[in-house]
């Protein structure tokens, strides 16, 4: 008996995480949309990780890029320079038919 209120404790936590989420997704959607077109016309989005030794964080940009990446509609990896070091991120084959999608 213990172990199925343990489970459905553990369950009814990640349904919330996933209503939370799935909110936000929802919310911020057009944010979403426009942040990939951006990418796809510039042709890669450079985020400051690291300047001079001193962490930089932007959470919500950072949150937005993860989904992004998540989906496969953009592809990052870390540079470094000799005092920084910044997430490149490109857009993908899938992000670009996605953004043409939006063009419809």
């Amino acid at each position: 008996m213990i172990e199925i209120d343990f489970n459905k404790t553990l369950i009814k936590k990640v349904e919330e995480d996933f209503q939370k989420e799935r909110k936000y997704v929802v919310e911020r959607s057009e944010d979403l949309k426009s942040l990939l077109i951006k990418i796809e016309k510039v042709g890669t989005l450079s985020l400051p990780t690291s300047v001079r030794g001193m962490e930089t964080h932007h959470p919500e940009l950072e949150r937005d890029l993860n989904l992004l990446e998540g989906c496969g509609l953009i592809s990052g990896k870390v540079r470094y320079t000799k005092h920084n070091a910044y997430h490149e991120y490109f857009i993908t084959e899938k992000g670009k038919t996605m953004v043409r999608q939006f063009a419809t």
